[in-house]
């Protein structure tokens, strides 16, 4: 018997501000949207955005976290031309498709007018998701044809309701009316799916031969250790020596003790 033991919090520790951008795979109509820096985010990449819980009378009892996506520029006006902008006219919109999580938990979207004091609960989405529609746009345009479709919008936050790790499906839509009979320029991106992590907490644990590997979101900057016990009371003891935390979600082995059962639980420094 196998059991993931209790959450224990983690410190605030302050996280590199990280921007995820889109684009499209060409700059001429019919090339499809895309990320044009999503394999760095991507779930297969390990990384995570933390989303840490907080008293804030805004977002109080929630898990908070922010992550920048934007949209590039194709005019000097903006800094562009990007690498990988899309076409003159199009304009951008990011949509949460999916969302994978612990039952009962729910992400949430907060907009903002760009400052740090006007955030709004957008839109929120319930675990278990699988064809989502809420959406924000990344284009700061008008929707004219030949508009720049650069976005940047910093103050956006994201929340979590339940601690655990989420996977969050996003894709890239082009909501302009400048193509082909009045359609998009560009066809839809791929799903680009990312983990954010609530909390502290053990995210998977599997039985391998004699051992098991305990999968967690480790945090730049704490120390983290799988602990074990007999009884869900304890003792506890150390499984692991110290995982310094990379900002990846990370896999321990810990060989089994033989015993009736084994409970397992993450501590964090």
């Amino acid at each position: 018997m196998l059991w993931l033991g209790p959450i224990l919090m983690a410190r605030s520790v302050l996280g590199q501000h990280a921007h995820l951008n889109a684009g499209a795979m060409g700059s001429l109509p019919g090339n499809p949207l895309y990320f044009a820096n999503g394999d760095a985010f991507a779930t297969n990449s390990g990384w995570f955005l933390p989303l840490r819980w907080t008293t804030n009378e805004v977002y109080a009892g929630y898990h908070l976290g922010s992550l920048t996506l934007t949209a590039l520029a194709s005019t000097p006006d903006n800094g562009g031309p990007s690498v990988g902008h899309a076409a003159p006219g199009a304009n951008i919109e990011a949509r949460i498709v999916s969302l994978e999580g612990p039952v009962g938990g729910a992400w949430a979207f907060w907009d903002s007018d760009g400052s740090e004091d006007a955030p709004a609960l957008t839109f929120s989405v319930p675990v278990g998701e699988t064809h989502g529609t809420g959406a924000f746009r990344l284009s700061e345009n008008d929707g004219a044809a030949g508009a720049d479709p650069y976005g940047h919008v910093h103050g956006r936050k994201f929340t979590a309701t339940l601690p655990g790790l989420y996977t969050v499906g996003i894709q890239l839509f082009d909501i302009s009316e400048n193509g082909n009979g009045g359609g998009p320029l560009h066809p839809p991106s791929n799903v680009l799916r990312v983990y954010m992590q609530a909390g502290v907490t053990i995210a998977g644990i599997e039985v391998q031969s004699g051992a098991v590997a305990v999968r967690f979101a480790a945090e730049t900057g704490l120390t983290y250790r799988v602990q074990r016990a007999t009884s869900p009371q304890g003792p506890w003891s150390a499984a692991t020596e110290g995982v310094l935390g990379a900002g990846r979600v990370v896999t321990a082995p810990v060989s089994l003790s033989g015993g009736a059962a084994e409970f397992f639980r993450l501590s964090v420094e």
